[in-house]
Formats: C-alpha cells, structure tokens, sequence
C-alpha cells in the first residue's frame, strides 16, 4: 500500500507540474490552466461553506488560500494588465503566482477529502508533502526553462501548443 503522504504528493505534483513547465517554456501561465485552478478551488470553497458542520475545522488562512484563484480574476479584471505602468503589471503576475502557491494547499485538501475522509496529516507529513510538491513545480520550471535540452519545436507542434522562443529546432523526438 502507498502512503498517504505519497498519494498526496504526487496529487500535488500533477496539480503544479504543468503551469510550472509552461512558466519556465513561455513565462506564462495559460490561461485554461489558471481557471481549472479557479473551478477545483472554488468548488472547494463553496462545498465548504455549505457543508461547514460536517466539513474540517480550518482557520482563515484555509480559506483564504481557497479563495486566491477567485481574487486572482477579480484583479486581472480590475486592473489593466497592459496599461503601461509597472503596478498594473506587477499586481497580475503576483495574483498569478500566488494562485499557483496555493495549489498544493488545494490539492492536499482535495485528497484529504476523497481519499482519506477527514483524517488529518501529521506535521511532518505535511512539510513532505508541501517539500515534494515545490520541489516538483520548481524542476518542471527549470524543465520548461531549459526545454531545448530535451525537446525539440517539433515535439510542441505535434502536441498543438505553440512553439517556445528558444525551442531546438527539428522534428518530434520520440518523447513528442
């Protein structure tokens, strides 16, 4: 049997890996990726809300981080991402990032819920899990950074995403 630990773990790996990569590959989230972000986590908070009584107990930083994609949109609509000046600019990216930071909080709930029922995780296990999943977001970044290493523009053709300024040049490798 898996621990638990590790099931939470690579749920959170498979939550973070792919906005990593495509920030490292365009330095940009997609957006799709951005609102399934949005759609899980509000889900999520709204079943919470309604389910309080039989839901976990969890601070307001539990919720706040549930609620971080939402104000992630309400910002982009707010504020003119390319009106010209900087703040505009920087409180996007920020709202961006810190959506994607709370993925792991996201994911770890999820499976606490479906998986395990309401039983909690132990200190330690939570840091391994919260570790793994960084360390996971972090190497898909460098991954989609330094993507000509490994792949080639043939391999984001053929798989329909658009091609990485910096790409190596060739056909689709056998990983495409």
């Amino acid at each position: 049997m898996v621990p638990r630990t590790a099931v939470i773990a690579g749920g959170g790996a498979l939550a973070v890996w792919e906005p990593a990569f495509t920030l490292g590959a365009y330095n940009v989230i997609f957006y799709y990726q951005m609102l399934t972000l949005w759609a899980v986590s509000t889900a999520v908070l709204l079943a919470g809300f309604v389910m309080r009584e039989r839901g976990p107990r969890h601070g307001w930083l539990y919720w706040a981080c549930l609620a971080l994609p939402s104000a992630w949109i309400v910002l982009a609509a707010v504020v003119p991402r390319h009106s010209g000046n900087w703040q505009g600019e920087a409180l996007y990216v920020i709202g961006g990032i810190i959506s994607v930071i709370g993925t792991p909080l996201l994911t770890w709930v999820l499976l606490q819920l479906l998986l395990f029922g309401e039983s909690e995780l132990s200190v330690q296990q939570r840091r391994t899990v919260i570790g793994a999943v960084t360390l996971v977001g972090v190497l898909a970044f460098l991954l989609g950074e330094f993507n000509e290493v490994f792949l080639t523009c043939g391999d984001f053709d053929i798989s329909g995403n658009s091609v990485p300024s910096g790409c190596r040049p060739g056909h689709a490798s056998p990983l495409g």
